[in-house]
């Protein structure tokens, strides 16, 4: 495995865009990068786990201003890991409470599919066999 990678290479990685991580690193989500000879951004190790970090808290559901505030707690040391913590533990609280609705959404919809192969199918079926016209759109 390569050591470090473009930016390219890296966006690929992740599914971004490049543009993407030029904003993660202007908006401060991400250290500077290290560039190579040609003033090139190049990616490496610490940046992949602070990119898949990023990415994370996004797809949890976090703003990006949510992720600022995460990192200027990092930044401000080891006495905010409690606070830091308790970020996650909230967003965590808001997907199961999004996760159990979303259920519950599910469950419904399987009722509604069970009674309509089961039942309103039937009807159907019985109502059209009784009158030739049912379902008909009515002539003008």
């Amino acid at each position: 495995m390569k050591k470090y990678f473009s930016i390219g290479e890296t966006a690929e990685h992740f599914g971004i865009a490049p543009s993407a991580l030029r904003w993660y690193e202007t908006e401060g989500l991400l250290e500077p990068v290290t560039r190579n000879e040609s003033g090139r951004r190049v990616y490496g190790e610490k940046e992949f786990r602070r990119i898949n970090f990023i990415l994370t808290l996004r797809n949890a559901g976090i703003p990006v201003e949510g992720i600022k505030n995460y990192v200027d707690l990092f930044y401000a040391g080891a006495e905010t890991i409690p606070e830091r913590k308790q970020i996650l533990i909230e967003q965590l609280e808001q997907l199961k409470e999004e996760a159990r609705r979303l259920n519950a959404v599910i469950e419904q919809l399987e009722e509604v599919i069970g009674n309509y192969e089961n039942t309103l199918m039937k009807r159907e079926m019985d109502s059209r066999s009784k009158d030739p016209m049912y379902g008909r759109k009515p002539q003008k």
